[in-house]
């Protein structure tokens, strides 16, 4: 039952060490010892028992909060209690467990600042992300010029660039690049777990791009009046 402990104490002592291992394969490492083959099977198993898994109270940090379609009772969510620095993102149920997760199911910790002082620049939203079974985990922003309206956004998942981090990895970096236009009011950004897994979050940065930067997500057009009403294909 306390196998995610174990696991985590195991990579701490690796680490004194000077052996380095990622979540994930610390949760493998783990799984073996209880003679199983992978850490889905021993998750498995663990939800088979019956028996409620502990789940360590986290808080969130300051000046953050979770997005409104953040269902709680599926995602724990707040800083990594054994790593100062590190915010945690874990979905409660496993893959094997009788409850199901709806697909559409994610977990996201987010905050807003004012455009204002940064219109007419780029910024650059950055982060090292670890990743344990997960079936997305990534950094996004978001630009509004009002509620509801948004002139871009990227979440790592949406259109043609899927980047967004699948499985297991060891801490890789992240990186989403908007332009941020006069018209726009506020910027919104974070981090988000989509699906089953686990995922953590470290040295998450938002600075000014080079103004040559690649824009990583799509903006929204906005016309200026009403078009093609009657939906004709494009030229």
């Amino acid at each position: 039952m306390d196998a995610k402990i174990l696991a985590k104490n195991l990579r701490k002592a690796l680490g004194s060490r000077g052996v380095e291992q990622s979540h994930g394969d610390c949760l493998e490492l783990v799984a073996r010892q209880f003679g199983m083959k992978s850490w889905n099977q021993l998750s498995a198993r663990i939800s088979a028992s019956g028996q409620p898994v502990p789940q360590t109270k986290q808080n969130l940090p300051r000046d953050w909060h979770c997005t409104r379609q953040t269902d709680l009772s599926h995602y724990r969510i707040g800083i990594d209690n054994q790593s100062p620095g590190v915010v945690q993102i874990a979905c409660r149920l496993g893959r094997g467990d009788s409850a199901t997760l709806p697909s559409d199911s994610y977990g996201s910790l987010m905050q807003s600042i004012l455009a204002a002082p940064y219109h007419g620049r780029k910024l650059k939203l950055r982060a090292l992300i670890e990743t344990s079974n997960a079936d997305g985990a990534a950094i996004w922003m978001r630009v509004d010029h009002s509620p509801g309206q948004v002139l871009s956004f990227d979440n790592m998942m949406s259109g043609p660039r899927q980047r967004a981090l699948q499985g297991s990895h060891g801490w890789t970096e992240c990186v989403v690049v908007l332009a941020i236009p006069t018209t726009a009011k506020s910027i919104h950004y974070g981090v988000i777990l989509k699906g089953y897994g686990e995922m953590r979050v470290k040295h998450l940065r938002l600075d000014e791009a080079y103004p040559d930067a690649e824009l990583t997500g799509e903006r929204q057009k906005i016309l200026s009046q009403p078009s093609n009403l009657d939906f004709q294909p494009a030229a």
